[in-house]
C-alpha cells in the first residue's frame, strides 16, 4: 500500500470514527431512564474512539517520517545529478596527458632501449665469427690427429709403429694442447653468447612492455575521446533525470501536505474528544450515587466555541491541545514483548573486511534495537578464537557475546575425554626443519619425506600430514588444542583429492563420516554407540539440519540469503523462527524472491550495500529493509 492509500484510508476511518461520535453525542438527548446506560456507553464509545484517533496519529507520523525521508532521498539523488554536471570531467586534459605519456615513450623509452640493444647485437656477430674462426681450427688440429693416427696405424709390424709413435710424439703432444686451448676458448665463447642473448632477452622485454604500455594507454585514450563524446548525451540524460526527481519530489510535498492536513483533523478530532469526557464527567459522578429516586440532573456545562480568524465558526483546537482529561480505568501493567533471540549465522569467523563490516553492522543494528544478548554460530570447520572475534567486533559488543562452531558442538560428549593423542613416528626417522620455523619434517633413512607436523605458536600440534614412499600425502589428522585427534582426512595419493573424512568426539568416538566421490557428497552423523541417525548430501544439508536442532524456539536467524540453506526442510520446519536475511552484492534479486516463498516470516532484511536498497525493497515489498 502506497502512501496516498494509506492517508485516504486513515482519512475514511477518522470519518466513520467522527461519525460515531457524533451518533454518540445525539443518543445522549434520549429519555432519562437511559441515561445512564446511555452515558456508559458514550464514554466507552468516546474512550475507544481516543484510542483509536492515537493509532491513526501514530501512523499519520510514521507515513509522514517515510514522507520525508523520500523527499532527503530525492534531494540527495537531484544534487548528484546536479553536480555530475556542474563538475564534468577533464578529458581534454586526460587524453592530453596519456597523448604526452604516449609520445615519451615512442620518442625516448623504446629508442633509448633499441639503442641500447644494438651494441649487444653487434657483439652476439663478432663472438659468432669468433667462435666459427676457433671450430674451423679444432676441425684442422683433429684432422692432422687423425692422419697421424692413420699413419701409425700402418706400421708393418710393431717396431715400425713405436718408431712411428716416438717419432710424432712431439707433434702428438702439441696437437692435443692446441685442441685444449681451443676447446677452453670454445666454451668462453659459447659462455658469453649465453650471457649476450641473456642481455638481448631482457632488452627486448623492455621493449615489448613499453610497446604494451602504448597500447594501455592508447585504448584509454580512445576510452576517454569515446566518453567526451557521449558527453552531451549523458548531460541529456541527467537533466531527464533531473526533471523527473524533481515531479516526483512535487508528489512527495503534496503526499506530505496532505498528511499534515490529516494530522491536524485527527488532533482536532482527539481534542474535541478530550472536551467532551471532561463535559460528561460531572453526570457520571452523580449517576455513579445510584440515588434513588433522582428525578433532576444538574446541568451539563458546555463547552464554549472557539471564534475563527473570520469571527464566524469555531476554529480547531491547536495542534499542541492538552492531552484527555478524563478519567480512565487504572492502567494495566504493559504486557512484555517476547525478545526473540538473535542468532548469527555464518559459515566461519569473517577474514574478508567486507564479511566483517557485515557482522558489526549486524551486531550494531542489534544493540541499536536494544538486543544485548547474540549468539554467533558458524558451520565451517574452524577453532573458536573468542579474541580475534572481539576484535572484530571492536566497540559493537553486547553484554552478552556466545560463540558456537558446529563442529565443536557436535565434538562433545558426556564421557571422559580421551587420552592426548600421540605423533605416529618411527625411531629411525629423523627431522629437518623449514623456513617458517613452525613446522618440522620427519625423513626415512634414505632421506624420502615421511610426515609433516604444523604446530601452534603455544607448541602445541595442530596438523600432521604422514606420506607414501613415492612422496605422495595419504593421510591428514587435524588436532584440537587439548591434544586429541580432531579429524582424519583419508587422501589419493595419486590424485591428492581427499576421499573421506572422519570427525571424532573429545573421547575419541566417531561422530562424522564424509565421503566424496567424483560428483557426490555423503555424509553419515553417528549417536555415540555408532548408530547412524541422519544421513546428508552436502555440508549445506549438515548446517541446516544442525542449526534446525540447537536454534533456541522463537530464535531470529539471521544469515546471508542463501536459499540452499535457508530454504533447506529442516530448517523450514522451524515455523517458529522468524529469517532476517542479510542481502548482499554476492546474492541476487532471484535468490531474494525464493527465499521470500519459504515458510520462514520474514519482517525485516539487512542489505551490505546502500546500492541495493532500491532493488530489496522491489523484491521483498512488504519487508522492513535496514542498511548495515
Amino acid at each position: 500500500m502506497n502512501a496516498q492509500d494509506e492517508l485516504n484510508q486513515i482519512e475514511s476511518t477518522l470519518h466513520h470514527l467522527e461519525q460515531e461520535r457524533l451518533t454518540a453525542t445525539r443518543q445522549m438527548g434520549t429519555q432519562s431512564g437511559q441515561l445512564r446506560q446511555l452515558a456508559d456507553k458514550f464514554e466507552q464509545t468516546l474512550q475507544q474512539t481516543s484510542e483509536q484517533i492515537a493509532t491513526q496519529l501514530d501512523r499519520l507520523t510514521k507515513l509522514a517520517d517515510d514522507s520525508q525521508k523520500t523527499s532527503d532521498d530525492l534531494d540527495a539523488g537531484i544534487a548528484s545529478d546536479q553536480q555530475a554536471i556542474d563538475e564534468p570531467p577533464d578529458f581534454d586534459g586526460q587524453i592530453q596527458a596519456l597523448q604526452e605519456r604516449i609520445d615519451d615513450i615512442n620518442r625516448t623509452t623504446i629508442p633509448n632501449h633499441q639503442q641500447e640493444l644494438q651494441p649487444l647485437l653487434t657483439e652476439q656477430k663478432d663472438q659468432r665469427h669468433q667462435q666459427s674462426l676457433l671450430q674451423d681450427k679444432m676441425q684442422g688440429i683433429v684432422a692432422e690427429e687423425n692422419r697421424i693416427a692413420i699413419k701409425i696405424r700402418k706400421a708393418k709390424n710393431l717396431e715400425e709403429m713405436i718408431a712411428l709413435t716416438a717419432e710424432q710424439q712431439g707433434s702428438i703432444d702439441s696437437l692435443r694442447g692446441q685442441r685444449e686451448d681451443l676447446t677452453n676458448q670454445i666454451g668462453q665463447i659459447q659462455a658469453t653468447l649465453h650471457d649476450g642473448q641473456a642481455a638481448i632477452d631482457a632488452v627486448n622485454k623492455k621493449i615489448e612492455a613499453a610497446r604494451d604500455q602504448v597500447k594501455t594507454w592508447d585504448t584509454q585514450r580512445s576510452q576517454l575521446q569515446e566518453a567526451k563524446r557521449r558527453r552531451p548525451a549523458q548531460v541529456a540524460r541527467l537533466k531527464q533525470q533531473i526533471a523527473s526527481l524533481e515531479k516526483q519530489k512535487e508528489q512527495v510535498n503534496r503526499t506530505a501536505q496532505a498528511i499534515d492536513d490529516q494530522h491536524q483533523q485527527a488532533r482536532d478530532v482527539q481534542n474535541t474528544l478530550s472536551e467532551q469526557l471532561a463535559t460528561i464527567q460531572p453526570l457520571l459522578n452523580v449517576l455513579s450515587k445510584d440515588v434513588a429516586g433522582m428525578e433532576t440532573i444538574p446541568n451539563i456545562p458546555q463547552a464554549a466555541p472557539r471564534v475563527s480568524s473570520a469571527g464566524s465558526a469555531p476554529s480547531a483546537p491547536p495542534l499542541h491541545a492538552a492531552p484527555l482529561t478524563a478519567p480512565t480505568p487504572a492502567q494495566q501493567p504493559a504486557p512484555q514483548t517476547k525478545v526473540r533471540p538473535a542468532a548469527l549465522v555464518f559459515p566461519m569467523l569473517p577474514r574478508d573486511p567486507a564479511q566483517a563490516a557485515i557482522l558489526r553492522g549486524v551486531v550494531g543494528r542489534l544493540l541499536q534495537a536494544g538486543e544485548q544478548s547474540v549468539h554467533l554460530y558458524t558451520t565451517a570447520y574452524e577453532e573458536e578464537d573468542s579474541a580475534r572475534l572481539l576484535q572484530l567486533l571492536g566497540n559493537e559488543q553486547p553484554q552478552s557475546l556466545a560463540w558456537t562452531n558446529m563442529y565443536t558442538a557436535l565434538r562433545q560428549t558426556k564421557q571422559p575425554a580421551a587420552a592426548p593423542a600421540k605423533l605416529n613416528l618411527r625411531p629411525d626417522w629423523h627431522t629437518q626443519g623449514t623456513p617458517d620455523n613452525a613446522t618440522v619434517e620427519y625423513l626415512d633413512g634414505q632421506n624420502n619425506l615421511m610426515a609433516r607436523v604444523q604446530y601452534r605458536s603455544n607448541g602445541s600440534v595442530r596438523m600432521v600430514t604422514y606420506f607414501n614412499l613415492p612422496g605422495n600425502a595419504q593421510r591428514r589428522d587435524f588436532w584440537d588444542a587439548a591434544g586429541h585427534v580432531a579429524v582424519t582426512q583419508s587422501i589419493n595419493a595419486n590424485t591428492g583429492r581427499v576421499t573421506n573424512e572422519n570427525f571424532y568426539r573429545v573421547d575419541g568416538s566417531v561422530v562424522l563420516i564424509k565421503e566424496y566421490g567424483t560428483d557426490a557428497e555423503h555424509i553419515h552423523v553417528l549417536d555415540e554407540q555408532r548408530n547412524v541417525i541422519q544421513e546428508l548430501a552436502s555440508d549445506v544439508e549438515l548446517a541446516a539440519w544442525w542449526l534446525s536442532q540447537i536454534l533456541p524456539a522463537d530464535s531470529q536467524l539471521i544469515t546471508e540469503a542463501d536459499p540452499m540453506l535457508v530454504l533447506n526442510k529442516a530448517l523450514q520446519a522451524r515455523t517458529d523462527m522468524t529469517l532476517v536475511p542479510i542481502l548482499t552484492p554476492e546474492s541476487t534479486p532471484q535468490a531474494w524472491a525464493e527465499i521470500l516463498g519459504g515458510d520462514l516470516a520474514i519482517q525485516t532484511a539487512y542489505v551490505s550495500d546502500p546500492n541495493l536498497l532500491a532493488a530489496a525493497r522491489t523484491t521483498l515489498p512488504e519487508t522492513d529493509i535496514e542498511t548495515l
